[in-house]
């Protein structure tokens, strides 16, 4: 990237409010910095068929004991010539081999070798007959069925890979993201709004020079990247992509178009909007907590509004918020005590002061952050950073401060729940989420604010989800990830939170069922939420998450179109060749192949492979796809 896109704009920097002070950062200033919106971008290979014929007989050919036909009269002609007609008319079968001992071949399709006439003797004169036609020896049905149903079952067991989503690329994104404005910039990099100029849509792209003499700016750059691949949920902001070149890291992730909540901080809200606000938040705080990642720098800026909407029955303006910045973000383990001292002022928790600390650090700096919303200044500030610290370590704020005592006793219940100094009298994320208060003033309320007519639809192409193959089903995931989001989206969001009655985003099948009686008749949720279930949970984890529901609910005409299409074909076709195989599909999608996936893979590819090179085309690949909607 040329030194001028690095200095895009950098003399309009977002001016802050005097109230605040520009957040402290704890720990090595110069790695840790949190910038404004940080993370809110923040050739043909010919099938040959053998001309050798195998000797051998397959290890998966069944025997079938063919017993004579016995009649009472064993004399009668007429009888016996009858038998050998029905013999005669028995169907005719193909065999297939090992599958280990196939490649680019259909599994169902091969044919066993013409001089196996040997071992048809030796098995009739064992007394077996087997079904014979012309020297060929034929799979029986039995066999076939076994196969096919190895065949789906290995299928079934393919699952969708989150981090197979995100797409790497090697060199400078500037073919594709056009900058349009600096949204930030620090020690640690620059943060851009930038365009597609595929879909035309807005993005946020996080710039980060490399340094080759820090390594350990470069693991923790790393780091971050592969935290946010893992992470899968709507309040946490979503990585598209990412690019290395030989100078700078580029992460490309949703724009949140409304800003920092820092931005909000003057303005007044009514107990019902801080609910529907802070209810999200705890939510991907439990998601987060959850797959075992503390955060450790939540703070105004670090929550963004991604959209606004008013509230059908109060009028009120809503907001859909995401958590952005996973820079200092870390794996932990469950029971084992952090030590690194990582945060910002006004926001960081006693316990990481005394380098003691463990997930709920980050419960702490949301409380603060409720506490700043409800009063309008930070329960722990002073005069410099000295006192700021002291104030924090004793955890002492006060509770009496009158703009607090003018709202409900149970939001100022889970203030003092979430500033508790002892770790295990402090609330997690998840009883956060469970507090009365959210119940009272309609934390959920959001989830539920849409008429059935705008949902009818998104169920009709729930309960009609499928798929042809798993290829199908690894695209469609691969283009729902990437597009960027619309209206549809947002309402198939509210259809999955209001099934979440949890508020984890991990949708159970009991959550499933339980929301799909408000929809259908009892007895045919029941009937079909196992199958619906099993096909929902792509990743075999045990639960849905909301892509996978998205996937499922979105109409497959709008993202089955030949702009989007052709996106997924280039993704596919990583050696512009112009042509897919199966070794593509799986480097792109696949963690652990093998060779019965193989034969999976090969089955679907031939279905469309007209010329039976081996190979598809686009056309070819677009027949494919289509099949989803018929």
């Amino acid at each position: 990237m040329s030194d001028k896109f690095l200095d895009f704009q950098e003399n309009n920097e977002p001016q802050r409010f005097e109230d605040f002070k520009e957040p402290l950062i704890f720990g090595n200033e110069e790695k840790i910095k949190s910038i404004n919106q940080a993370s809110s971008f923040k050739g043909k290979s010919i099938l040959k068929k053998d001309k050798d014929k195998d000797k051998t007989q397959s290890k998966f050919a069944v025997k079938i004991n063919v017993p004579e036909d016995h009649h009472s009269n064993q004399n009668n002609e007429q009888q016996k010539e009858e038998i050998k007609e029905r013999r005669k008319r028995r169907p005719q079968f193909k065999t297939v081999k090992e599958p280990a001992e196939l490649k680019n071949r259909n599994l169902l399709d091969l044919k066993m070798d013409n001089n196996d006439s040997k071992n048809e003797q030796n098995d009739q004169q064992n007394g077996e007959k087997k079904f014979v036609r012309k020297g060929k020896r034929s799979t029986t049905l039995i066999e076939k069925c076994k196969l096919s149903q190895k065949l789906l079952s290995a299928e079934m067991d393919i699952q969708v890979n989150q981090e197979k989503l995100i797409i790497e690329e090697k060199g400078n994104p500037s073919k594709k993201y056009k900058p349009t404005k600096m949204l930030g910039s620090g020690s640690f990099g620059s943060v851009y709004q930038a365009k597609n100029t595929i879909f035309q849509n807005t993005v946020a792209m996080k710039v980060i020079k490399k340094d080759p003499n820090n390594e350990l700016d470069e693991q923790e750059i790393k780091n971050e990247i592969d935290i946010l691949k893992k992470l899968s949920h709507p309040n946490i902001v979503k990585i598209y992509e990412f690019y290395i070149s030989n100078s700078h890291y580029y992460i490309i992730t949703e724009f949140c178009k409304e800003g920092e909540l820092f931005s909000y901080i003057k303005n007044k809200y009514s107990e019902n909007q801080l609910a529907v606000l802070f209810y999200q938040v705890f939510s991907g705080l439990w998601y987060l907590h959850d797959n075992k990642i503390l955060h450790r720098d939540i703070k105004l800026e670090n929550i963004m509004i991604s959209k606004k909407e008013k509230d059908n029955r109060t009028g009120e303006e809503l907001f859909w918020v995401k958590i952005i910045d996973f820079g200092t973000a870390k794996i932990f383990e469950k029971n084992k005590k952090e030590k690194d001292v990582v945060g910002s002022s006004y926001y960081i928790a006693p316990e990481v002061l005394k380098q003691n600390y463990n997930e709920k650090c980050d419960t702490w700096s949301v409380g603060v952050i409720l506490y700043m919303m409800l009063v309008g200044r930070a329960p722990f500030d002073g005069k410099d950073d000295e006192e700021i610290i002291c104030k924090i370590n004793t955890a002492d704020y006060n509770s009496k401060e009158p703009r607090l005592l003018k709202h409900s006793p149970e939001v100022r219940d889970l203030v003092d729940k979430l500033l508790q100094k002892d770790i295990d009298k402090r609330y997690s994320a998840k009883e956060a989420l469970n507090h009365p208060w959210f119940n009272k003033f309609g934390g959920r309320s959001l989830f539920s604010n849409f008429k059935r007519e705008e949902i009818e639809p998104y169920i009709n192409n729930l309960f009609n989800y499928s798929f042809n193959s798993k290829i199908q089903q690894l695209v469609i995931a691969f283009l729902v990830h990437n597009l960027p989001s619309n209206d549809t989206s947002i309402h198939i969001l509210k259809l999955f939170r209001y099934f979440n009655k949890s508020g984890n985003c991990k949708l159970t099948k009991e959550e499933l069922m339980n929301g799909l009686y408000d929809y259908r008749d009892k007895n045919e949720v029941n009937n079909c939420v196992d199958h619906l279930f099993t096909l929902l949970d792509g990743d075999n984890n045990g639960y849905i998450e909301y892509e996978e529901f998205l996937r499922a609910c979105i109409d497959k005409k709008t993202i089955l179109t030949h702009t989007y299409l052709k996106y997924a074909f280039k993704f596919l076709d990583k050696e512009k060749t112009g042509t897919l195989n199966t070794q593509k599909i799986i480097n792109a999608f696949v963690l652990n192949p093998n060779k019965l996936l193989e034969a999976v893979f090969n089955n679907t590819l031939n279905s469309v492979d007209h010329d039976g090179d081996g190979i598809i085309n686009y056309e070819e690949f677009q027949e494919l796809m289509l099949k989803c909607m018929n």
